[in-house]
């Protein structure tokens, strides 16, 4: 395993991502309840509007696969190439510990992984539901994949809150 190598966690019905940087340890985005968990979400009192968020940890691969199956899949190497390990390695001490704006179709822990990686913000588990979802429902899919798309397009970019 080499610094800034994306792993895959598999947790049955979705998958985790997480980004090695040496020693055992790994970047990932949480919730305040664990990676398995739907995100820490509020709705504004004066706005009405809905807020979820993620932090940014380092932890053990091992603590974080918790028993479940994982692999290096570096999947967009041959779409994008890999930033350099110094580059990946200042994002790290730059966002960990903060706390970001998180959207499971927008800004999810795929996300995070391939912005540190590649620069670039993809989910492929994402477009995959999108997809799917587009697929299975006809014309009716087809507005939800508008609203969902519109919606996260704008959650797409990485804000630091700290």
């Amino acid at each position: 395993m080499e610094i800034g190598d994306m792993i895959k966690i598999n947790r049955g019905a979705y998958k985790h991502w997480a980004l090695y940087i040496g020693n055992g340890d790994v970047i990932h985005l949480v919730t305040p309840d664990g990676p398995s968990r739907v995100a820490f979400c509020s709705v504004s009192s004066s706005s009405g509007s809905l807020s979820c968020k993620g932090t940014i940890t380092i932890e053990m691969l091992k603590d974080v696969a918790a028993g479940n199956p994982y692999e290096i899949h570096n999947y967009l190497d041959d779409e994008f190439k890999p930033r350099p390990t110094d580059v990946i390695m200042g994002d790290v001490d730059i966002m960990r510990g903060h706390t970001i704006e998180y959207g499971l179709l927008g800004n999810n822990c795929e996300h995070f992984v391939t912005f540190l990686r590649y620069g670039k913000s993809e989910s492929k588990q994402a477009d995959d539901f999108m997809k799917n979802l587009f697929i299975g429902s006809g014309l009716l899919g087809g507005v939800a994949v508008v609203a969902a798309v519109a919606f996260a397009a704008a959650a797409a970019a990485i804000k630091v809150i700290k």
